[in-house]
């Protein structure tokens, strides 16, 4: 038999998580959207693309210009980058072959420098992407899913035990 104290309570509890949910679920997408920002600086790292950092600390969450936007199951996630050059990086671009870019080189790396008599003549008409964002994508969808149960398996432990 069902104590009518019993059926109140959870009915309190019930009350309780449906009015806390939707706050628990932006700080679970917040936590996301720090895990995946982590996973995006490790892409770039591991294709090679760190110069200078600006690029690997260019990405925000919901940052303004350079944005990707994110759908994990009705949940929108968005992240940009304040570089224009980093949709480039990651999806390649074209170029013009026989032109001539000013500058000179440090090492293994060239260093743009406007005006320099000396630099380098571009060989290639495309240079290919690291696609370092759409890797990093697929990492958190594989990830993703273990996230969100843990987060919901927390949420409801708190309310019911």
């Amino acid at each position: 038999m069902i104590d009518a104290s019993q059926l109140e309570a959870f009915a309190r509890k019930v009350e309780a998580a449906s009015t806390d949910l939707k706050p628990y679920m932006g700080k679970t997408l917040q936590e996301v959207g720090e895990e995946f920002l982590t996973i995006v600086q490790e892409a770039i790292e591991g294709a090679g693309n760190v110069d200078t950092g600006k690029l690997l600390s260019s990405f925000t969450k919901g940052g303004s210009g350079n944005v990707w936007n994110l759908d994990l199951g009705g949940l929108t996630l968005e992240i940009g980058s304040t570089l224009d050059y980093a949709k480039y990086v990651n999806d390649g671009h074209r170029q013009q072959p026989g032109r001539f870019v000013p500058g000179y080189w440090e090492g293994n790396h060239f260093r743009y420098s406007p005006g320099s008599k000396s630099g380098m003549v571009l060989k290639a008409s495309f240079v290919a992407g690291s696609h370092f964002f759409d890797r990093s994508v697929q990492t958190l969808e594989r990830m993703f899913p273990e996230m969100a149960d843990k987060a919901f398996e927390q949420f409801f432990r708190r309310y019911f035990g």
